[in-house]
């Protein structure tokens, strides 16, 4: 059995995932949400393999998938981490590493997936041109993943402190709390409350019919991306703006909770 747990904003992550157990045939695989599993009481996972996929923010792990890994006990023989990154992965492999070093549990395979820039509030959305060939990078990247972890490839992260990564990421976790200040809902809003509902954090709240955010927000920017009504304002992105989410993921795979 290889169990694979995933955190996904616009769905990039998910569809590596996926792809991930679809490449797998010989190996049962189930695929986790992070952040449905988060709200347990607590999280042990045993299995014969254990891949964890996550996009690196600001050259390291989101902070929910820095928390879960903290938090989980897993008892497997070969544990895999994979980021997805539209940029430069950083030194998000070399964090996660580092905390399951402490654990007892070291890692046995890192790798990174080269994916769609989904950062659109600083980068602003590609070109079709270039979302096509990043696309097929994803692909290609998640393919060769699937191969090597079929194999029971050894590839371990060498340095795993990275000082610049180290604080960009501290700068960028310290302002998370500021960032959710920037984001404002315009009348274009009908309520539907999709935003609450796939945020994984649980960081959107429906009010008087439109959504609030709190301090728990993690940036991930989903709500952001998947507003049907391009409702959601942030710094530079106007309800006139292009968004991003990954073409053959929908917004019903991404829910995090029923309201």
């Amino acid at each position: 059995m290889t169990k694979i747990y995933y955190f996904s904003g616009t769905g990039n992550t998910l569809w590596s995932a996926r792809r991930l157990a679809e490449l797998l045939p010989s190996q049962a695989c189930e695929i986790f949400n992070i952040a449905a599993e988060m709200g347990r009481t607590s999280v042990t996972i045993e299995a014969d393999a254990v891949i964890v996929l996550f996009p690196a923010y600001a050259y390291q792990t989101p902070s929910m998938v820095r928390r879960f890994l903290l938090r989980a006990e897993i008892r497997a023989p070969y544990i895999a981490a994979l980021a997805t990154f539209g940029s430069d992965p950083g030194g998000a492999l070399a964090e996660a590493s580092r905390i399951l070093k402490r654990k007892k549990t070291p890692l046995s395979f890192a790798g990174g997936i080269p994916c769609v820039e989904n950062y659109i509030t600083i980068f602003g959305v590609p070109s079709r041109e270039t979302k096509e060939k990043r696309l097929a990078m994803q692909r290609r990247a998640t393919e060769n993943m699937a191969r090597m972890i079929g194999e029971r490839k050894i590839k371990r992260v060498g340095l795993t402190f990275r000082p610049f990564s180290a604080l960009i990421s501290s700068l960028f976790r310290a302002a998370k709390r500021l960032f959710v200040k920037g984001y404002k809902v315009t009348n274009r809003c009908n309520g539907c409350t999709l935003c609450a509902r796939i945020c994984p954090a649980g960081a959107v709240t429906i009010i008087e019919n439109k959504p609030v955010f709190s301090t728990a927000c993690e940036h991930c920017q989903a709500c952001l991306n998947w507003c049907p009504m391009r409702a959601i304002r942030y710094i530079r992105i106007t309800p006139d703006s292009e968004r991003y989410h990954h073409p053959d993921v929908k917004a019903a795979d991404m829910l995090i909770r029923n309201l």
